[in-house]
């Protein structure tokens, strides 16, 4: 793990939320698992690990789907499953990033830039859309499914590999997908089965509730119950934020790194934030610490 660490002794490492992008090496926890290596469990409840036996934790864009104080919990709570020396690595969207390049966009395409126009389009859904939307994909899925083709470049310099079937002649079948790793045995069946499930409790919630408290608010329980589902982001986070947040839950030797670096001995070959050379979310702020 630690360069300095366990040994010979295999590492502990976890994957929090790691919706299809996982490793058979690591302990994979997913609210919504993709797959047999993937142990059903909602991070929300904390983590299912002793005190100290762990060496390293990982969650890319997850916490800032937790509220605030949700994510303080579970940074804490990786501060108690990972021995001394333990290194956390988290990835979340760069709101510093995304606020620059909103503010150039918006400069730009005020003196005529057609370039930038459509590139103020795009880092203006980036910006807001996950805070707001009320209904699956958003304006962004609008926007990759009937305009994207306008913008390749710019929007694949954005998200990355996520882009891509949006530009592909089967992107309308089989929709868009990030993941670098994901099991053979997985049953896509049993994955669709679980949201169709979902969708019919949704469906005899909302069918209630319209005869109880009529169509607005219906409507306004659909968007609660799609506002609760894990999809919206919740908060968003800079350098200093993270940085503060960590040291607040107890955490040390503080270092923003990039997708290609990492404390943890041999992360590269795990193939989680790199994929064949490529970042798989250009958007990240990457952040490492350490427990004392």
């Amino acid at each position: 793990m630690n360069k300095n660490g366990s040994g010979s002794r295999l590492p502990r490492l976890v994957n929090l939320g790691c919706g299809s992008v996982w490793h058979p090496a690591w302990d994979n926890l997913d609210v919504r698992p993709m797959g047999s290596e993937i142990q059903a469990w909602d991070v929300e409840n904390g983590l299912p690990f002793d005190d100290g036996s762990v060496d390293g934790c990982y969650a890319s864009h997850l916490l800032e789907h937790l509220t605030r104080e949700g994510a303080r919990t579970l940074v804490r709570e990786c501060f108690r499953v990972l021995r001394s020396g333990g290194v956390i690595r988290l990835a979340v969207p760069d709101l510093e990033t995304i606020a620059r390049e909103y503010l150039r966009a918006l400069g730009q395409a005020q003196e005529g830039d057609q370039a930038a126009m459509k590139q103020y389009e795009w880092i203006t859904l980036e910006l807001l859309d996950q805070l707001v939307r009320v209904e699956s994909g958003g304006e962004m899925e609008r926007y990759l499914r009937s305009r994207a083709s306008e913008n390749v470049d710019y929007v694949t310099s954005r998200i990355g590999s996520e882009a891509a079937p949006y530009f592909t002649q089967e992107s309308e079948r089989q929709g868009p997908s990030s993941q670098s790793h994901r099991n053979s045995s997985d049953n896509p069946n049993s994955h669709q089965f679980q949201h169709a499930f979902t969708a019919l409790q949704e469906r005899l919630v909302t069918g209630v509730c319209s005869l109880l408290i009529g169509r607005r608010g219906r409507s306004a329980v659909q968007e609660g119950l799609f506002r609760a589902s894990g999809e919206c982001h919740r908060w968003m986070y800079d350098q200093f934020s993270l940085k503060q947040l960590l040291e607040q839950c107890g955490f040390s030797d503080i270092r923003r790194c990039t997708a290609f670096e990492s404390r943890m001995d041999t992360f590269d070959s795990y193939n989680l934030d790199v994929v064949n050379g490529d970042v798989r979310k250009p958007d990240s702020l990457f952040m490492e610490a350490v427990r004392p």
